[in-house]
């Protein structure tokens, strides 16, 4: 269970966090296990002794040592295979053979135990002892083992713990099997997993592997994929040319005094809106507390008496908090383009429009680069069960558009008016004018999935999206 819960941090860097990848990769490790259990239930007959139990844990060792060295070069490789086929190979070649070869102790130990009779209550307390052993290792690796150490250290002391396990049984057939050790002493001279020279910063967090990047004067958060930018910050001026510009114009739509941020980020989309409303008051939500350190240490995002962090989930801190806003910013994607199915459902959007004043505003970053377009038609026509007036600044290129839902009905001549009615030549008071002459209010599309909490097939929608 260790090796497991190991191999999905593992993959995100390459694969993303997807359930694609995730089920994918337990069919594999089931499949594995099912293979071990029946070659070990069939050695084990055939064995009058434990030696063959301890070789297998023994060879399960060596075989996850081998893989330490090359896992990041073969996941490279089987990254181009996507997060079904991909993945599937990957852990078939990567974590299969180990977890076959320790699979089959279980109907050793069964056999072993059983040469007395009472099968079946033999067979009933090494399952149970089992399952207990996977509950402490899920835990252990969750809570103790990932945040302090990170996958790779992580990967490096199970080896070792499955190395001693094997090499204890052979030592007592002959002690200098102790030497069969040696090979592990390499534990000590892993490399470490080495960053583009523009890398200044990086940690692993029970959530993600977090990296920050400077390209001259900007400053970058990515999350997980090498590809997957969270927070752009322009140290001179502010202004990023991408998608966090466009959370500047919030405070020109309506009148704000108090503002949520929810997947707060590195801050970006706060930064830009105190572009415009220097005076704004923030409460922001991010569920990563290191990713929260980043943010202050690298983006000049420090709470003070006008920004209030929270480190827990969007939704759980939503059901909590008493308070109302003026202005909310969402943009609530995990280290890659997949966001959670449960913050995109009706039941999130009554939530927000919960904590909204009267005269108040919804943004959302909405990324959408397929043909079909069906995620933003899906996400707009839940916006509209809530929202009596969505409208969309498209992002062109990029795929991120942001979405305004508007508490009070609003027309979308209004809105442009408000937009163009900003004169003068300062970034934001351009951005203003051009983003009258591009936003749309999308035309409805009866085809369109309302997400539910009970149905929001958004991981679906979001693979055929990147196979388009």
């Amino acid at each position: 269970m260790a090796l497991e819960l190991v191999a999905f941090r593992l993959y995100a860097p390459y694969f993303g966090y997807s359930i694609y990848v995730w089920g994918s990769m337990i069919s594999v490790v089931l499949l594995a296990l099912a293979i071990g259990y029946g070659l070990g239930g069939r050695l084990a007959d055939k064995s009058a002794t434990d030696l063959l139990l301890h070789v297998a844990v023994f060879f399960s060792a060596l075989y996850q040592l081998l893989i330490i060295f090359i896992a990041r070069g073969l996941l490279s490789f089987f990254a181009q295979g996507g997060d079904f086929s991909g993945t599937v190979s990957a852990t078939l070649v990567i974590f299969a053979p180990s977890m076959t070869a320790l699979a089959m102790a279980g109907p050793f130990v069964i056999r072993l135990l059983a040469r007395a009779g009472h099968v079946g209550s033999t067979a009933g307390q090494v399952y149970a002892l089992s399952t207990a052993g996977s509950m402490a290792g899920i835990l252990t690796t969750s809570f103790f083992l990932l945040p302090r150490y990170g996958t790779q250290a992580t990967l490096q002391i199970l080896c070792a713990a499955t190395a001693l396990t094997g090499v204890v049984g052979l030592i007592v057939r002959h002690r200098a099997t102790v030497l069969a050790m040696a090979p592990f002493a390499l534990l000590w001279f892993v490399p470490h997993v080495s960053w583009s020279d523009d890398t200044v910063w990086t940690r692993e967090s029970a959530y993600n592997l977090i990296r920050v990047v400077r390209h001259g004067d900007r400053t970058i958060l990515m999350l997980n994929s090498r590809n997957s930018v969270h927070t752009v910050r322009e140290q001179a001026t502010g202004w990023t040319g991408r998608y966090y510009d466009d959370f500047a114009l919030g405070p020109l739509l309506v009148p704000a005094r108090s503002a949520l941020s929810l997947g707060m980020g590195g801050g970006g989309s706060i930064q830009a809106a105190r572009l415009t409303a220097p005076d704004l008051e923030f409460d922001a939500v991010e569920i990563d507390p290191i990713v929260v350190e980043a943010a202050q240490r690298f983006f000049g995002l420090l709470a003070d008496a006008r920004l209030r962090i929270h480190v827990a989930d969007a939704r759980p801190w939503l059901m909590r908090s008493p308070d109302r806003f003026d202005l909310v910013q969402l943009d609530l994607y995990h280290g890659g383009p997949y966001v959670p199915f449960y913050l995109t459902t009706i039941e999130f959007f009554t939530s927000i429009r919960s904590h909204m004043r009267g005269d108040s505003l919804l943004m959302m970053n909405l990324f959408d680069i397929g043909e079909r377009q069906e995620i933003s038609a899906s996400t707009i026509a839940t916006l509209r069960q809530v929202f009596p007036t969505v409208v969309v600044l498209p992002g062109g290129f990029s795929g991120n558009n942001i979405v305004f839902a508007f508490v009070h009905s609003r027309s979308l001549d209004t809105i442009r008016q408000r937009l163009v009615a900003v004169q003068g030549d300062q970034p934001w008071q351009q951005l203003a004018r051009k983003a009258a002459t591009q936003i749309i209010e999308p035309k409805p599309v009866p085809e369109a999935v309302v997400f539910t909490d009970d149905r929001a097939p958004i991981e679906e929608m979001t693979r055929r999206m990147l196979g388009e």
